[in-house]
Formats: structure tokens, sequence, C-alpha cells
């Protein structure tokens, strides 16, 4: 029997009080991370032309879009509330399975919860709990790094896992939830080369996992039938997608044992996740060691192959932001605003401050490059990159991971803060802040996720 069948039934079986405290914790912290990062997202380019868009197709009202409120199809609900929540690329990314998971996991549960008015606050839980794990475990299968293969793995996975979530709170039956993942399978996308080209795309390839998974859980329930050899067929997941380039052993280890969603890193600056070590080093740097800009002559950047490829290359654009998607990108960028500015967040990530031309004049003094070491030590993954700062009066090298990652994880001061920023860009003011908050905090004792949304929505001021 396929390997599909464990995950499936692993997922269906877990129960609320299976899960350790820590795990239960990490559900919570990444719904408040995605919540944050939508209320920004609300302003973020490209989110008015998708809302239009929608709003214009309309159909059965069946879920609510967060914060905007309007209620649509819920394939399009949650479509465009994973468009919310990866819009400024502020969210969490497992730093190993390089994916971000709660892009697709989250729009696709609180869209379904929304639409089926009978889920509370445990059950939430523990369907985040299940479909990260089986995301960031379809992640650890992976062998090669998303820049070589061509594939985003957010995304490409996220194709089977939205099912398995929407299945799983739909309360389907373990075949029909292979069914579910099947059918989604046949649709599975999401491609480098959208982030290459710094395009709008690379923020909505998630969502297009989140539509089909949604649809496909209907469709099977409703009785279409898909794929079921998924992970161990002729013409499976990756031997079609990685070209048998797998550690498919890594896949069930210690599942139902061990858990991974306590293991994800959440952002401090809203960049790709290979910029956050340098960035962090940067700051790290100046502020032990008193180093003000004006003495700085250089900054030298070590990450690893895939580091390079996503932040550095092509030159011509990340040594060159024009645009948000540019800067959020850019090795070179980030560092250099952290040295001039002092500070990376979503106020550095406009059109106006990608452009700036104090940035693009210093820009040049930043080297990236592949280091040997960290490229052998971090040959997939996201890296900790080796920085050196050269000034007047000496060099200095930091490499570290920044503050969210699990080595030096967020808690729930720190991700209340980073909402607190978000909400800043929100199209609309929002009321009732700590109290939603604490809320979050305290989900299991919600009684109807529904009506939650209700509530979140309510504290937004549309007049």
């Amino acid at each position: 029997m396929d390997t599909i069948y464990e995950l499936v039934h692993f997922a269906k079986n877990l129960r609320y009080e299976d899960i350790p405290a820590e795990d239960i914790e990490g559900a919570k912290l990444l719904i408040m991370d995605i919540l944050a990062v939508s209320t920004a997202g609300t302003t973020a380019e490209g989110v008015k032309e998708v809302k239009t868009l929608l709003d214009e197709w309309g159909g059965k009202e069946e879920s609510r879009v967060l914060i905007f409120d309007e209620k649509l199809p819920a394939f399009h609900a949650g479509f465009l509330n994973s468009v919310l929540s990866h819009a400024r690329d502020f969210d969490e990314v497992q730093p190993d399975a390089v994916c971000h998971t709660g892009i697709s996991v989250i729009p696709t549960v609180l869209t379904m919860a929304d639409e089926l008015g009978n889920i509370d606050g445990k059950k939430l839980i523990t369907t985040i709990v299940a479909a990260v794990d089986v995301f960031v475990r379809m992640g650890f299968g992976v062998a090669v790094s998303g820049t070589e293969s061509g594939w985003i793995y957010s995304a490409l996975i996220g194709h089977l896992i939205a099912p398995l979530a929407a299945g799983l709170l739909m309360d389907l039956t373990e075949e029909q939830l292979v069914d579910a993942i099947g059918i989604s399978y046949s649709q599975a996308g999401g491609n480098q080369q959208a982030a290459r080209d710094t395009s709008l795309t690379k923020r909505m390839q998630p969502a297009y996992a989140v539509r089909s998974g949604i649809v496909s859980a209907k469709f099977a329930k409703a009785g279409i039938t898909g794929a079921h050899n998924i992970i161990d067929g002729a013409y499976s997941f990756y031997h079609i997608y990685i070209h048998d380039r797998d550690n498919k052993e890594k896949i069930t280890e210690d599942l139902g044992k061990k858990f991974w969603i306590h293991t994800l890193s959440y952002k401090p600056y809203p960049v790709c996740g290979q910029c956050l070590s340098p960035t962090t080093d940067v700051e790290y740097l100046m502020r032990e060691n008193n180093i003000s800009f004006e003495e700085i002559t250089g900054i030298e950047v070590g990450t690893n192959q895939h580091g390079y490829r996503a932040c550095v290359e092509p030159e011509e654009v990340k040594y060159n932001p024009q645009r948000t998607v540019d800067g959020q990108f850019s090795i070179p960028y980030s560092v250099t605003c952290m040295a001039m500015r002092g500070h990376v967040g979503l106020a550095d990530l406009t059109p106006e401050a990608v452009t700036d031309p104090a940035i693009h004049a210093w820009i040049n003094n930043v080297k990236a490059a592949v280091d040997p070491d960290v490229q052998a030590e971090y040959p997939r993954g996201i890296c900790p990159a080796k920085t050196t700062i050269h000034t007047t009066h000496g060099d200095f090298t930091a490499q570290m991971f920044q503050k969210g990652h699990p080595t030096n994880p967020f808690d729930f001061e720190d991700m209340k803060n980073k909402f607190r920023e978000c909400v800043k860009l929100c199209i609309y003011p929002m009321n009732n802040v700590e109290e939603m908050l604490t809320r979050v905090e305290h989900l299991e004792n919600e009684a109807n996720v529904a009506q939650f949304i209700t509530d979140f929505n309510a504290c937004f001021d549309r007049a």
C-alpha cells in the first residue's frame, strides 16, 4: 500500500489530547502569524486586482474573506485568503523542509471552518498540526533544492496538503482523503521562474494550491476518485517532479511520535528566508561592535547555492531592485538596507524604498557569493550565512540564524509585536487587537471558529 495511506491514517486519527503542548502552541503561533501578515497583505501590490476579479466573478456565498469580509465561493475565498497571507513574504518557513506551510494550511482551514460552521478550536488545532506535520515530512522527502529542481515546494507540496486539511475538517473517510489528494495531485505546480522574474504570481502560487485543495476535497466527497499511489507509484510525486532525488525514508520516520509544527521559522523581516541570516548578522555586528554605517567600507556574504540563486541572481535585478518583489528576494538589498537604515521592515519594502538612490549608490559594496563551507553544511535548506563587515578599523564576522528561527524562537509576545507592526499597513483601521490576540492564544476554548472569524473581521473599520 502506498505511503500516502500511512500519512492519511495518521492525520485522520490524530487526537488533540495526543499533541504535545509545544506543538499546540506552535499551531496558535502559526495562526497568529498568518492573521498578522494577512492584515498587511491587504495593501500589497496585486491584491486589489485579484480581489476585484473575484468579486466580479462572484458565485455562491460560502465563506468570508479575512478582513475584507465579503462572502464568496469557498475556493475563491480560500484563494484570496492565501494571497493575502503571502503577499508581503513575511510568513513562516520550515528551514530544513524549505516550505512555507501556513500560506496553504491556514487559509484552507479558516475558509472551510467558516463554511462548515461547526468546527471548534481543538478540532482546528488538531487539523493544523496534522496537515503541517505531513507538509514538513513531504518536504523532508525532497533531496534537492528548489533552485536546482526548478520547483517552489511551498506551492508544489501545498497541492497535496490543502486537500488533506480541507478533507479533515469535512470529515472525509481515509479513502476519500486519499482521493482528494490524488485529485489535487493532477493539478500540482509552482515554479521558481515566478520568483526569479520577481513576478506577482510568486505570491499567488500557494493560493492555487488552496483553491485546488478545497475543490478536490469537495470532488472526493461527491465520489470522484484520484490517483492513490502518490508517493510510491510508477508516476508518483517524487519520481515525476524531482526525478527520484528523494529521501523518502524520512517521510514516516517517528510518525505520530515526533511533530514538526514547533520547528517552524518565523520572520522578523519581510524578505526571503535566505536574506534573514545575513540581515541579522549585519544588525548584530553593528550593534555589538558599535559600528556606524559611515565606517563600513564593504560587506561580504557567503551563502549556499540555493541562497545565491534565489537572492543574488540575476545580479542585474538583485543589485538594482525596482519593485517590491525585487527587494524581497535580494540579499544585497536587505543587507544594504540594514546597514544604512538600521532596520528592514514593511516600510522598507515599498517601491519607493527599494528604489532609494542612496541604497542604489552603495549596494555594489555588498559582495555575495557561494561559500563552500556553508554549502557543504547546508546543501539544500535555508542556511546561516557567513557575513563579514569591513570597516575603517577592522573586519567583523558573524554567522547567525535570525530571531524566530527554531534555535532562537518567537514566543507569543514576539508574535503579538509582529501583529501590531503588520496591522499598521492594513487597508482598514483595526480595533480590539489585543482581545483577538488573546483569543488566538487560547484558541482551544473557541466553541465555533466561524464565530471567531466573524468577530475578527468585525474588528476592522470598513466605513
